[in-house]
C-alpha cells in the first residue's frame, strides 16, 4: 500500500451506521408531531402521504431510529435536538432553525431548504446526499466523518468550525467561507466552488490542482507575494 493510498483511507469519512435504507415499513407512523424535549423512538413522520410539520416546536427533542420523509417543515424548530440513526428524506423548508443539535448516524437525502441554521451543531457519521440548500450556516460546528455528495449548496458558512474527515463529492458550492475554521483532513476536491473566503484557514485541507490555480491570487495576497 502506497503512502498516498494509506492517507486516502485514513482521511475517508466513516459512513453512517447502521445502513439507513429507504424501507419504512418497520416504523410506526407518528400519531402526533414532534414535541419539545420529548423522546421519539422508531417513528415515521410523513411517509408516502407526506405531512406538514411547519411551525412545530421540537427543540431539545430526541429522535432515535426515526424517519422524516416527504414533509413540509417551514420553521420546524429542532434547536438542541439529538438525532441518532435518523433519515431525513425529501424534507422541504424555507427556513430550518436546527442550531446546536447533536446528530449521529444520520442520512439527509434530497432535501430542499432555503436557510438552514446548523450553527454550533455536532455531527458524527452524517451523509448529505443530493438536494438543494440556499444557505447553510455551520458556524462553530464540529463535523466528524461527514460526506456531502451530489448537493447544490448556494452558500456554506463554515467560519470557526472544526472539520475532521469531511468530504465533498460532486457538489456545486456558490460561496464557501472557511474563515478561522480547522480543516483536519477535509477533502474539498469534489466541491466546485465559485468563491471562497478565508483562504488563510485552508491548512490541512485537500484541494485539486484546478482549485489551487483558482485560489492562487488569494493565496498570493494572503502571503503578501508580488507576482510578475
Amino acid at each position: 500500500m502506497t503512502e498516498e493510498t494509506a492517507r486516502a483511507r485514513r482521511d475517508t469519512p466513516a459512513p453512517p451506521r447502521p445502513d439507513l435504507s429507504a424501507d419504512e415499513s418497520g416504523l410506526e407512523p407518528a400519531a402526533a408531531p414532534p414535541r419539545a424535549a420529548a423522546t421519539h423512538d422508531g417513528l415515521l413522520f410523513g411517509g408516502a402521504a407526506g405531512g406538514d410539520l411547519s411551525g412545530v416546536d421540537g427543540r431539545d427533542a430526541r429522535f432515535l431510529g426515526c424517519v422524516l420523509s416527504g414533509v413540509r417543515a417551514d420553521g420546524l424548530a429542532l434547536a438542541g435536538a439529538r438525532l441518532v440513526d435518523v433519515r431525513l428524506a425529501a424534507v422541504a423548508a424555507a427556513e430550518a432553525p436546527w442550531r446546536a443539535g447533536t446528530w449521529q448516524d444520520v442520512v439527509v437525502e434530497d432535501c430542499r431548504v432555503g436557510a438552514l441554521d446548523l450553527s454550533g451543531a455536532r455531527w458524527a457519521r452524517v451523509a448529505v446526499r443530493g438536494g438543494r440548500f440556499d444557505f447553510v450556516d455551520l458556524r462553530g460546528a464540529q463535523l466528524h466523518d461527514v460526506t456531502f455528495s451530489g448537493c447544490d449548496l448556494r452558500e456554506v458558512d463554515l467560519s470557526g468550525a472544526a472539520l475532521t474527515r469531511v468530504r465533498f463529492e460532486d457538489c456545486r458550492v456558490g460561496h464557501l467561507d472557511v474563515t478561522s475554521a480547522r480543516l483536519d483532513g477535509a477533502d474539498l476536491t469534489g466541491a466546485a466552488f465559485e468563491a471562497l473566503s478565508g483562504v488563510g484557514s485552508l491548512r490541512g485541507a485537500r484541494v485539486s490542482e484546478v482549485q489551487l490555480l483558482q485560489l492562487a491570487p488569494q493565496l498570493a495576497g494572503h502571503l503578501g507575494l508580488r507576482v510578475g
